[in-house]
């Protein structure tokens, strides 16, 4: 299942001359913003995790991106982080945000007043708890994500080799049959 993602994820080969590669230049492809090591890949989870759970849907991936790249952080674990709130989930998630941050701010959620106002004005009465809510939560899963890297990276580093080994297996096995 883990592959089915991974197809996704752009390789530095895809990007070599493209308007990104044109725009950020050969520092993109700088080894730490794509090989899997300890500090890359904590940071990079976290700060997708980070960036998953504020209410940006539609421009996770890019913000994920740009941030992984500027911080010198893991880039595909940074927008596979991003793949948490999805359409699927992103209802549940934002709802649950938007509970925390009703009850954080004291605010209570006034079905009348909703109805009432106007679109813009419905949009900055539930941004305020949704925003406060997301940060909130954001700021308490970022580092439990890269706590759960950094303890758990002999397993991790583990299954990456495993992969890697199968791989190339595949790949040599296929030229032989050719």
């Amino acid at each position: 299942m883990l592959n089915k993602f991974i197809r996704h994820i752009p390789r530095p080969e895809t990007l070599r001359g493209g308007w990104l590669h044109r725009i950020l230049g050969e520092r993109l492809f700088h080894p730490a913003l794509w090989r899997p090591t300890r500090v890359q890949v904590a940071g990079g989870l976290a700060l997708g995790v980070f960036v998953a759970l504020t209410p940006t849907m539609g421009v996770q991936m890019f913000i994920a991106g740009i941030a992984a790249f500027f911080l010198r952080l893991n880039i595909p674990i940074s927008l596979a982080a991003c793949w948490i709130t999805n359409p699927l989930s992103a209802p549940v998630v934002y709802g649950l945000q938007y509970e925390l941050g009703l009850y954080l701010s004291g605010t209570v959620c006034d079905p009348q007043l909703i109805h009432s106002s106007t679109l813009m004005e419905n949009a900055m009465y539930l941004a305020k708890p949704l925003w406060i809510g997301s940060l909130v939560s954001a700021a308490f899963f970022a580092p439990l994500a890269y706590l759960a890297v950094v303890f758990g990276w002999p397993r991790i580093a583990h299954r990456i080799e495993v992969h890697r080994l199968r791989a190339h297996r595949v790949s040599r096995e296929s030229k032989v049959e050719s």
